[in-house]
């Protein structure tokens, strides 16, 4: 549990607990002094001096105007987000309005003690509604922006990115025109169709995590791991030959769909 607190909308409180929804699983790995294994360390470093720097010597900067701008803690206080326990919902809104981009990390809402009814009543509205409230709050002294949805049984929050946190993609160097025949779009379509099924998240697996894994394993039992093929990338299809990959993309598909039906 991260938290304890409220979930209001309108004059409606109830309280909740939050948990988090996803947890890391990659590998991660630590920098250490090869002839003893010990785990490396980090310096600060002051970049004039080039000499370690004492913790009280340390203060925040920011560069404004070609100038480094101090701050105090304190003075951070002052305009930091009230710190509260209530995660406000100001308005609801259709989901498909909201792009993908903006979404950020899950969080799980359960009833806290005397909240079961409210959380059930809320849970179910936003359900039948078909709707989802967009709410802010406060987690980790940081003010957030989220939106709130009925899982299966808990009601979910999910963090959003605020709208100057993204890239706009006009300031990217994309293709505004081209030479595609409407023959080799219709066919790319038909491969989507051939690839489409419904999603089933346990097609999935994270197999670096696992080969990874697999690798440390045996060297831990002193087993050498076996030589590996470098894996080239693979190649762009060349414009001339896109045609006959997108057919031969397709009679696999229907190769494939058939055995599976025989």
């Amino acid at each position: 549990m991260l938290w304890r607190g409220t979930l209001s909308f309108e004059l409606v409180n109830l309280p909740i607990r939050l948990y988090p929804a996803t947890r890391k699983r990659q590998v991660e790995f630590r920098l250490l002094h090869e002839p003893d294994l010990a785990p490396i360390q980090y310096l600060k470093i002051c970049s004039a001096e080039q000499e370690p720097v004492a913790h009280d010597e340390i203060v925040r900067g920011y560069p404004l105007d070609g100038e480094w701008v101090t701050v105090t803690d304190e003075e951070l206080q002052r305009v930091a987000p009230r710190l509260t326990r209530t995660i406000e919902i100001r308005d609801f809104v259709d989901r498909h309005e909201i792009d993908p981009l903006y979404y950020r990390r899950p969080y799980f809402l359960v009833p806290d003690e005397g909240g079961e009814e409210a959380f059930v009543m809320l849970r179910e509205a936003i359900r039948r509604s078909g709707k989802v409230g967009v709410a802010v709050f406060v987690l980790m002294h940081r003010e957030h922006l989220g939106i709130v949805r009925a899982g299966e049984e808990a009601i979910l929050l999910e963090t959003l990115h605020f709208p100057e946190e993204l890239i706009d993609e006009r300031t990217l160097e994309l293709p505004t025109q081209t030479r595609m025949r409407e023959g080799d779009i219709r066919l790319a379509v038909d491969v989507i169709r051939g690839l489409s099924r419904p999603f089933d998240p346990s097609r999935y697996r994270n197999q670096y995590r696992e080969e990874v894994l697999e690798l440390l394993r045996r060297k831990a039992e002193g087993r050498l791991p076996a030589e590996l093929e470098a894996r080239p990338a693979p190649e762009p299809t060349p414009v001339i030959d896109l045609t006959r990959r997108l057919r031969e993309s397709l009679d696999r598909l229907r190769s494939a769909g058939e055995r599976r039906a025989a």
